[in-house]
């Protein structure tokens, strides 16, 4: 999908009318317009709100409502430090079903994405992670937080912690080109057996909330995962944000 900035073609072709339906009602019906008609397209950013107030001869008070209207419905969304953009199609992932990495599912899909590695250290675990792990106290651990974009804009924060022991050379790898459950296979030689994961709803602090491209007190979903190898012990514990603007989790289930 295509990730820019609309033309300002048509802007002028808005025509406000006094009548019964409010101003911001009438630039909001037909801004709903040209993104329904794909004059708009689906991941692209809309012009500045100087841009807007200028040609439509309106205040930003009354343009502010209308976008905040689509943004409510939408149909819209903002990206703080980025701008307005049509909100994309919410991506489908498969977490409540099956054990399958961001990038695994991507690939599956075809669909483009970008990693970006925030760190990646070797550390001793902490107290708190080593019953997670069930490792014991001086356990080193492969210490890794990344972000994961789509279309631009970050859908997924990561923080990993791997056992080295149980996967040597791990810190080796450079992960803005290979995935972790991939780099764990190939360096332990086996696959992975099983994870659990579990979810729930956490709003975004001021840190993150930078990290994600949102506003401190956004909600995300929220998951922890332990990972397991072939013996059934633990080699991977992560905690993950998702923005709920850009994922969606799909779970088919049968009786």
């Amino acid at each position: 999908m295509t990730y820019g900035t609309v033309e300002a073609m048509s802007i002028e072709a808005i025509e406000i009318s006094a009548g019964a339906e409010p101003i911001y009602q009438a630039i909001a019906r037909q801004f709903r317009d040209k993104v329904a008609s794909g004059e708009w397209a689906k991941g692209h950013r809309i012009p500045s709100e100087q841009e807007l107030v200028a040609k439509l001869g309106i205040s930003r008070g009354t343009l502010r409502k209308a976008i905040g209207l689509l943004v409510d419905e939408g149909i819209l969304e903002r990206t703080q430090g980025r701008g307005t953009f049509v909100a994309s199609e919410k991506v489908s992932y498969p977490f409540a079903q099956e054990l399958i990495s961001f990038a695994e599912e991507m690939r599956r899909r075809g669909q483009e994405y970008h990693t970006q590695v925030l760190s990646s250290e070797v550390i001793e675990a902490p107290a708190w992670l080593l019953s997670h792990l069930d490792a014991p106290k001086g356990s080193r651990v492969l210490s890794l937080e990344r972000t994961r974009d789509v279309n631009g804009i970050p859908a997924v924060f990561m923080k990993n912690w791997v056992l080295l022991d149980k996967c040597p050379g791990l810190d080796q790898e450079d992960f803005t080109k290979v995935g972790l459950f991939e780099a764990i296979e190939r360096r332990t030689g086996k696959r992975i057996k099983y994870g659990v994961r579990d979810f729930s709803a956490k709003i975004l602090d001021k840190e993150q909330a930078l990290i994600m491209g949102r506003k401190a007190g956004d909600p995300v979903l929220y998951m922890t995962q332990t990972t397991y190898g072939q013996d059934e012990t633990p080699i991977e514990f992560s905690n993950l944000l998702l923005r709920t603007d850009q994922y969606q989790v799909t779970s088919v289930l049968y009786r």
